[in-house]
């Protein structure tokens, strides 16, 4: 009896080591691959019709040279554009951290990234990666972004009636200074408002700011890198708070987290493939 017991507990531990071991190749190798979309719709009644139906395209943490490689780059551009997005936004850390990025990755993120077709525009932010490179803003601007920092953009479609599209700089490396993003803001006759920020304590700042905006959107936390089905994601920096969902709500504003393309630290992704957003808007009647 005591050799049966024994040979099954060897047979369990035996099984555990093995599925282990498939999940950790599993999200390694194939979880780190295979581009999705993830499509909201978003509806609000501070939008005027003017930018009813408009696409945005929301990617962030490309996190370059980590597990994303010049292929996956292309086949993001390239998704990208089947959408035919009006505006297009990256929310911080184009390459990986402490990896050399030579002048040909250079060459290559500007050529690639200038591929990215948006009717209206594109815009951009730094994550804190991006302030250690120190090609990110002539990358960025040579592609065709406004790259906003503590400042925020007009924009227009078809008509007068704008909405407004705010960048804030990333929290672990710079000071948010939301009175200089918000020069335009005016609570009687406000706009719909878009604000790109990278990480969670920026949006905690807003969150405890007089500021009322419509959509938050970020990155940074790569949702958790690891989720597990009804606990989420596994992996939770502290500088994402309670930001690290794909989707929350705080009153009227809606925050969407991309979960990124590449991977920090560990080089994991689990319940969790690459990703970018595509909004969709919708002014309620």
């Amino acid at each position: 009896m005591e050799e049966k017991s024994t040979h099954k507990i060897l047979n369990f531990f035996l099984f555990l080591v093995i599925f282990i071991v498939l999940i950790v190749l599993y999200s390694k190798y194939v979880g780190t691959k295979g581009l999705i979309v993830k499509e909201y719709r978003v509806e609000s009644e501070i939008l005027t019709t003017n930018f009813n139906g408009t696409k945005i395209v929301h990617f962030s943490d490309l996190l370059y040279k980590s597990t994303i490689d010049k292929k996956d780059v292309q086949k993001m551009v390239d998704r990208i554009n089947i959408l035919k997005p009006d505006i297009v936004v990256f929310t911080g850390n184009l390459v990986t951290n402490n990896i050399k990025i030579t002048d040909k990755d250079t060459e290559f993120l500007i050529s690639e990234l200038s591929r990215i077709d948006a009717r209206i525009d594109k815009y951009a932010i730094y994550g804190e990666y991006d302030y250690k490179y120190s090609e990110y803003e002539s990358v960025m601007t040579k592609s065709g972004f406004i790259l906003l920092n503590n400042s925020y953009e007009e924009v227009y479609s078809d008509n007068n009636d704008p909405i407004y599209i705010v960048g804030l700089p990333c929290s672990l490396k710079e000071n948010t200074k939301l009175e200089e993003a918000f020069k335009f803001y005016k609570e009687e006759t406000r706009k719909f408002i878009i604000v790109l920020v990278h990480d969670g304590q920026t949006i905690k700042s807003l969150d405890e700011s007089d500021y009322e905006v419509d959509m938050i959107l970020g990155g940074y936390s790569l949702n958790g890198s690891i989720v597990l089905p009804l606990y989420g994601g596994v992996f939770k920096e502290p500088s994402s708070y309670k930001y690290s969902s794909p989707f929350s709500e705080r009153g009227i504003t809606k925050i969407y987290i991309s979960s990124g393309l590449g991977t920090k630290k560990y080089g994991f992704r689990f319940f969790n493939r690459p990703s970018f957003n595509f909004y969709r808007l919708k002014a309620q009647s």
